[in-house]
């Protein structure tokens, strides 16, 4: 696994040096190169990066907020246990959030982007599979979501569940390339998508619910069950 950032990366603002740093720890404990219980040092990691230890510093309190790390009384930043259980948790309380956001997205006076989204992923599930197949998926993943959200007109739901963008974005990293997963998602996306634009509230959410409980048990499979190779997952 790569170990340094590139020197044109660290030329980058501190706030976007840290989203870097941030997502290479997360991808170190994801992949195990740091199991639970590992002290994070900053001095150590700034050298590991070639930064300065402020990006490094930022990135670790990010990653406490999410709960991958815990900030000990004199011991500092030590990774927390990052198994099945804690993404069955993780997605337990984000299918909660999301439920409610398509239920609310359902009342939205303008649903032009969803439906736009609607077109996009069927153009997805029935077009060619050429190379960027998989990160144009991922790319229609995230917004999909993040437009619901938008849509449900809640800001403090909005600001709950972008406290798990990142997380979620590293399981799309390392999932990115198996294209059942991918299929999968398509699928139950239109469910609910086709849900909201019919404004019918029961069925958005249970489709939505559908979506995040299938979407975790694949995350768990894909991560923890086949063990994706490490190599595959850092070509992002």
């Amino acid at each position: 696994m790569s170990t340094s950032i590139p020197e044109a990366t660290r030329l980058l603002p501190v706030s976007t040096l840290r989203l870097d740093i941030f997502s290479q720890i997360l991808l170190s404990i994801f992949t195990g190169e740091y199991p639970s219980d590992t002290r994070l040092k900053v001095q150590h990691l700034a050298q590991r990066f070639g930064v300065s230890s402020t990006p490094v510093r930022e990135a670790i309190v990010e990653l406490s907020g999410i709960g991958v790390v815990d900030m000990i009384p004199n011991r500092g930043a030590v990774v927390t246990p990052l198994g099945i259980s804690e993404i069955r948790e993780m997605y337990h309380i984000r299918r909660i959030l999301e439920v409610e956001s398509a239920r609310c997205a359902c009342e939205c006076a303008d649903l032009e982007e969803i439906r736009q989204l609607l077109e996009e992923t069927k153009a997805l599930q029935q077009g060619p599979r050429g190379a960027d197949w998989s990160l144009l998926c991922s790319d229609n993943d995230q917004r999909t979501h993040t437009a619901i959200v938008k849509a449900s007109g809640i800001r403090r739901l909005k600001t709950e569940l972008q406290r798990y963008d990142r997380l979620m974005h590293m399981i799309r990293v390392l999932l990115k390339d198996w294209e059942p997963y991918l299929d999968q998602i398509l699928n139950e996306h239109l469910q609910v998508l086709e849900a909201i634009l019919q404004r019918d509230k029961d069925a958005a959410g249970a489709a939505m619910e559908r979506h995040l409980k299938g979407t975790c048990e694949r995350a768990v499979e894909g991560i923890f069950v086949r063990r994706i190779p490490e190599t595959e997952a850092i070509q992002n």
